[in-house]
C-alpha cells in the first residue's frame, strides 16, 4: 500500500474518471437500446402490427399516446447506473457545411382558373390551364359513382386505378360528404399536387450529393400536378400556397405513395388527409378523422375563403374594410367575423394517429390568406391596407419582404 496522500488523490481521480466513463459508455449502450426499440414499436404500429390500443394497454404508451419514459423505451429516461447524459451522438453532417447555400424560398404554386360546367343538375368545376386534363371537381364525391355502377370492377371508369379495387376519389360517398354550399363557394381557382416519396436529387443536404440514408422513402413530400405513380416526384422545399378571401379554391390531393405499409422507412403510414390548420372550412374539406385516402385515389379539397360567423356578423358584406384584394387596388367584399382575418397559416396531413409521423415525414406546405387588411402590398395606402413589409410589384401577395419560414424537427432515420 502507497501511503504518499497525493499518490492516493491522483488514484481516487483516476478511477472516478475511470467509472464515469465506464457509466457513460454504459448510458449510450442503454440509450441506444431504448432508440432501437422505438423505432421497433414505431414500425410496427405502422405497419399495422399493433394497435394504439394495445400499446396503452401494455403499459408501453400513456393515454395521451406518449412513450412511457422509462428505461428500455426513452433515451430519456433516468438511467440505472448513473445520472450521466443520455450519450445521444451528434447527427452526422456527411460533408455539409453551414451558409454555404442560398436559403431556398418555398415552392410558390401558380393558381390555374376553374369554370362551371353544367352536368344534368350539377354544375361541376372544370379545371383549366396547366390542369386541363383533370376529371373536374364534383359537389358529390366519385365515390358515389362509382357506388351506382353495376358491372365489373375492371369496367368501372370511377375505380382506383392502381389497386383496381375502390373508387378513384377518396371522399366518402353521398350528401353527408358532399361540398358544404357548393354554388355559394364555387370554386374560382385550382390547384393539384402528387404526394409522393422524395424524387431523386431531392436533399436536405444541398451540394454534396445527400446523405445515405436519404433513401426515396425517408421522406414524402408533395409536387405540383399529376406525377407518374410509379415515379417518385416529391419536391422540397415545399409548396406555398397565396390565396384570398373571396376567392375560393379546389385543392386535389393524388395519393402516390407505396401501396404497401411497410414500404415506408421504418415510420409513417401509407394514408393521407390533408388539413388546413385554423382556416374556416367544411368538415369534409378539413381533415376530419378517419376520412384518409389511399395510394391511387385523390382527393379533392375546397377551401371557402371566407370568414368565421358569416351567417351571424356582417352576413350581406357591407363593410367596406372586410374582404380580400380585388387585384386593382380595391376590396371584394366578404361576409363575417372582420376580427376572424387569417394571414400565414399550413396545412399538413391529418391521418389519425399517424399525423405526427406523416408530417415529420414532409406531408406538409403553407398558405398566406391576403385579405383588406393585409394586401401583401406595402405601398397601397387606402386606410384599411396596414402596409405590411412585403413589396410593391403586384397588387396583392407580394413576397419580397415576407418570406415564409418552417421550423421543424423532421425525423429521417432513428
Amino acid at each position: 500500500m502507497n501511503n504518499n496522500p497525493q499518490y492516493s488523490l491522483l488514484n481516487k481521480g483516476r478511477t472516478t474518471m475511470y467509472i464515469s466513463e465506464k457509466a457513460s459508455r454504459i448510458r449510450q449502450r442503454e440509450a441506444q437500446r431504448a432508440r432501437d426499440n422505438r423505432a421497433e414499436i414505431v414500425r410496427a404500429r405502422a405497419t399495422g402490427q399493433v394497435t394504439r390500443r394495445d400499446l396503452v394497454r401494455w403499459g408501453v404508451f400513456t393515454a395521451s399516446g406518449l412513450l412511457v419514459c422509462k428505461n428500455g423505451l426513452s433515451p430519456f429516461a433516468k438511467s440505472a447506473f448513473a445520472d450521466v447524459p443520455t450519450g445521444t451522438p451528434r447527427s452526422p453532417l456527411y460533408g455539409a457545411r453551414k451558409f454555404v447555400t442560398k436559403m431556398p424560398r418555398l415552392s410558390l404554386q401558380h393558381p390555374e382558373p376553374v369554370t362551371k360546367y353544367q352536368r344534368g343538375s350539377e354544375t361541376d368545376a372544370k379545371f383549366g390551364g396547366a390542369f386541363a386534363g383533370e376529371q373536374p371537381a364534383r359537389r358529390l364525391s366519385y365515390h358515389t359513382d362509382f357506388s351506382s355502377f353495376t358491372g365489373p370492377i375492371l369496367k368501372n371508369p370511377y375505380r382506383n386505378p392502381i389497386t383496381n379495387k375502390g373508387p378513384m376519389e377518396g371522399r366518402p360517398p353521398g350528401e353527408l360528404f358532399a361540398h358544404q354550399r357548393w354554388d355559394e363557394f364555387f370554386p374560382k381557382v385550382g390547384y393539384v399536387f402528387s404526394l409522393s416519396q422524395v424524387a431523386s436529387g431531392q436533399s436536405f443536404f444541398p451540394g454534396n450529393g445527400g446523405a445515405p440514408f436519404l433513401a426515396p422513402d425517408a421522406v414524402w413530400t408533395y409536387a405540383r400536378g399529376h406525377t407518374p405513380y410509379t415515379s417518385p416526384s416529391g419536391m422540397l422545399p415545399p409548396p406555398l400556397i397565396k390565396g384570398r378571401y373571396g376567392e375560393p379554391i379546389i385543392t386535389r390531393i393524388y395519393n402516390n405513395l407505396p401501396t404497401k405499409r411497410d414500404q415506408n422507412g421504418g415510420f409513417g403510414r401509407n394514408q393521407h388527409q390533408l388539413h388546413f390548420h385554423n382556416a374556416h372550412n367544411g368538415a369534409e374539406s378539413d381533415g376530419a378523422a378517419n376520412v384518409h385516402h389511399f395510394p391511387g385515389t385523390f382527393y379533392d379539397y375546397r377551401w371557402s375563403t371566407t370568414l368565421a360567423r358569416r351567417d351571424k356578423i356582417n352576413p350581406d358584406a357591407l363593410l367596406a374594410t372586410t374582404g380580400g384584394p380585388d387585384g386593382n387596388g380595391g376590396i371584394i367584399p366578404v361576409a363575417g367575423d372582420y376580427r376572424e382575418y387569417q394571414g400565414t397559416m399550413w396545412a399538413h396531413d391529418h391521418r389519425f394517429f399517424f399525423t405526427a409521423e406523416n408530417v415529420y415525414k414532409g406531408m406538409l406546405m403553407m398558405i398566406n390568406y391576403y385579405s383588406a387588411k393585409d394586401r401583401g402590398n406595402e405601398a397601397l395606402t387606402d386606410g384599411t391596407n396596414l402596409r405590411l413589409p412585403s413589396g410593391k410589384l403586384l397588387d396583392w401577395g407580394n413576397t419580397d419582404f415576407d418570406v415564409n419560414l418552417i421550423m421543424s424537427d423532421g425525423t429521417l432515420d432513428q
